[in-house]
């Protein structure tokens, strides 16, 4: 994998030794997005639920290796006493952009496989609007562009642009080519039951499936499963509702923890903790949009460095 020094690319490995898969996926600012703002949403919700005396403690990561995989972000309890000691995965969440989604959830199946524990499972899927290609030789880009002396900055590749819509699905077309165009943004949360999350999908045919019945265009969900769009159509309610009732979950479970490493403690302030539950999805609209620019830049850096 090669890209100009100016380019930043960060890489993360996971190895799958049962199916002998090692896969390596790229981090953008498109992808790091929506990990950013779940970060910020769940380290506001944690932090609501410190109380005196609580012997657990949580801890967000970010890309950082669990097991033989490296989830983009999760969620770990642990809690230890002289006689007691726990450890949980309470949250899985993961991003998918500009790359094979049967990959992310089979990597999403092998997480749940190895920590059957995990009680809220989110995925984030952007697609693009069509696949990403490089300017042609004939096009009006190569002829402009390509034969410029030197790259040119950020700010005056971006003032060739004639659109300035800010929405995350407008193109950014510049010399009549585009170098990045989003389609849509999903989310889709699982919850855990009884048993451990099923994702309920066709990994050969790249689909998320729900088993319960269709109530609306845009949502297919189980008790315990929704699917809802950031954009370009914002109809996240769902979302709201299943992600606020995961953190339920994960209070009482953090309750019942604490129950168990200190017996006789007072919980009650923990169980009855409201939910701080906050997102700002226009933020993160903000934020991917400043993610098309940087990817939409880092292609035409990348097309020019290595244009013969």
């Amino acid at each position: 994998l090669l890209a100009p020094s100016n380019v930043p690319i960060f890489c993360r490995w996971s190895y799958f030794k049962d199916d002998h898969i090692l896969l390596i996926e790229m981090r953008s600012a498109i992808h790091e997005a929506p990990l950013e703002h779940f970060s910020t949403i769940f380290t506001f919700f944690l932090h609501g639920l410190r109380h005196r005396d609580n012997p657990v403690h949580t801890r967000i990561s970010m890309n950082s290796p669990l097991s033989f995989a490296v989830p983009d972000m999760v969620i770990q309890m642990h809690a230890a006493t002289d006689n007691y000691w726990s450890h949980d995965v309470l949250v899985f969440v993961e991003c998918a952009f500009a790359q094979d989604t049967g990959s992310v959830l089979r990597k999403i199946q092998y997480e749940i496989a190895v920590h059957p524990e995990v009680l809220m499972v989110i995925l984030v899927v952007i697609d693009e609007d069509q696949r990403y290609r490089s300017p042609e030789r004939t096009s009006e880009a190569w002829r402009m562009l390509c034969q410029e002396i030197s790259p040119r900055s950020v700010s005056s590749f971006y003032s060739l642009q004639e659109d300035t819509d800010q929405s995350p699905d407008q193109p950014i077309v510049i010399a009549g080519h585009t170098w990045c165009h989003l389609a849509s943004a999903r989310f889709h949360i699982w919850l855990r039951g009884d048993e451990p999350i099923n994702l309920d999908i066709d990994v050969d045919n790249n689909e998320l499936q729900a088993c319960g019945v269709s109530i609306c265009e845009h949502i297919r969900f189980t008790l315990l499963m929704a699917l809802q769009t950031l954009f370009p159509n914002q109809d996240i309610d769902a979302v709201d509702a299943m992600i606020k009732k995961g953190m339920v979950m994960m209070r009482d479970r953090i309750a019942t923890v604490c129950q168990e490493a200190a017996p006789g403690s007072n919980i009650t302030a923990l169980q009855n903790s409201v939910i701080m539950f906050r997102p700002d999805w226009d933020d993160l609209l903000i934020g991917l949009k400043r993610g098309v620019w940087d990817i939409a830049y880092g292609r035409y850096r990348s097309w020019y460095d290595s244009a013969p």
